[in-house]
């Protein structure tokens, strides 16, 4: 367990829905620094987190290790405790994260979080993070403003359903995870609809816009485009 707690700290990218398309997170032992993201709902405020001095987001966190991962917990500026857990894959140096199984839904104190932290399974990861060598090896890969008719369409189609699972796993009216975390969850989902062909660094809004004008007159296209949020009903 020791060299794969090891492994986590440093730095790591990912991909997200902020402005840019990649996000970059560094991980000590008591902090997640936070870049690139796009701007949380609720800010983190244990041991005097949630600072954005310097332009990224500070989340001081407590750790904890069970079930051969870890455990980061973390406060939101309303008094709610969320919980982030990593794993680690050697082969392929990535670490994957989510909120832990039971304890995404907040809680309100550390010592609830951590219990439903114990229980947790592991089964339900949604995002993958990356050292910068992996990331700089997809630029030899396709832009998405090259993308074919089908090819677009296709994307979409694997990106509403992704998140169609994720949401229906959730379940209705249980409380939404920390928001920054959603950004990721939906830029990993996106990433992963098109990564097999296409640079997923390319995946902003520029090169969107270049196969979104191309294909976004064909109605079925632009009903895809609107279940995906990538265009408002309203758009004529």
């Amino acid at each position: 367990m020791s060299i794969s707690l090891f492994a986590q700290k440093g730095d790591w990218y990912t991909s997200t829905a902020g402005a840019s398309p990649i996000c970059h997170i560094k991980i000590s032992d008591d902090e997640l620094v936070i870049g690139d993201a796009g701007i949380p709902s609720r800010e983190v405020k244990l041991a005097g987190g949630g600072k954005k001095d310097d332009g990224l987001v500070h989340i001081a966190v407590k750790r904890m290790n069970a079930n051969g991962r870890t455990y980061m917990f973390h406060m939101s500026e309303d008094d709610l405790y969320f919980c982030t857990t990593f794993k680690y894959f050697k082969e392929q140096d990535s670490l994957v994260m989510f909120c832990a199984d039971g304890a995404d839904d907040a809680y309100k104190t550390l010592q609830d979080a951590m219990n439903a932290a114990r229980k947790d399974t592991g089964s339900h990861f949604s995002i993958t993070l990356y050292r910068k060598e992996r990331l700089d090896a997809q630029k030899r890969k396709i832009p998405i403003s090259k993308v074919s008719e089908q090819g677009f369409s296709e994307g979409l189609t694997r990106f509403t359903g992704e998140m169609d699972k994720f949401w229906q796993y959730r379940g209705y009216g249980r409380y939404e995870p920390f928001y920054l975390w959603m950004n990721l969850i939906n830029g990993n989902a996106f990433a992963n609809a098109f990564s097999d062909q296409y640079n997923p660094l390319t995946l902003d809004a520029k090169n969107l816009k270049v196969a979104i004008t191309k294909y976004g007159s064909n109605p079925a296209i632009k009903k895809q485009l609107q279940d995906a949020g990538l265009l408002s009903e309203e758009n004529p």
